[in-house]
């Protein structure tokens, strides 16, 4: 279930396609998050983009959002997502996968051109072509 508390957009209007978590990736965050001892903490995701046209995602805790933030919910997952990010980020996907060479979050993003992608992991973000 996604829904919206505050932020861009109106109570009529729908929610379901800003940003989702699988099963997975919504079971890898609130384990980190139960971890440090931050369950009621929201993950801030913000969408940057680079000069050459790239696109990089930040992470973060926050205790709570701004009035111009968007918050979700998807997978138990509680997001908090700025104005600026919203449209960029909006039918994006975060799974987590894991792997025998390495482990971390891959975000399929229908907004970023066609041959980029992102992996997150390692306590790191790497997006390229």
């Amino acid at each position: 279930m996604i829904y919206i508390i505050n932020g861009l957009f109106g109570e009529n209007m729908t929610t379901e396609n800003i940003i989702t978590f699988t099963e997975a990736a919504a079971s890898k965050i609130n384990e980190v998050l139960k971890e440090q001892g931050n369950e009621e903490s929201y993950l801030r995701i913000t969408l940057t983009m680079g000069e050459n046209g790239g696109a990089g995602y930040e992470f973060g805790l926050e205790d709570k959002a701004s009035g111009s933030d968007t918050i979700i919910e998807s997978n138990g997952v509680k997001a908090i997502i700025d104005s600026g990010s919203t449209p960029l980020i909006t039918g994006a996907s975060i799974d987590y996968v894991e792997g025998m060479q390495r482990s971390g979050f891959v975000i399929s993003n229908p907004n970023m051109p066609s041959g980029e992608g992102c992996a997150c992991g390692g306590g790191g973000c790497g997006c390229g072509r």
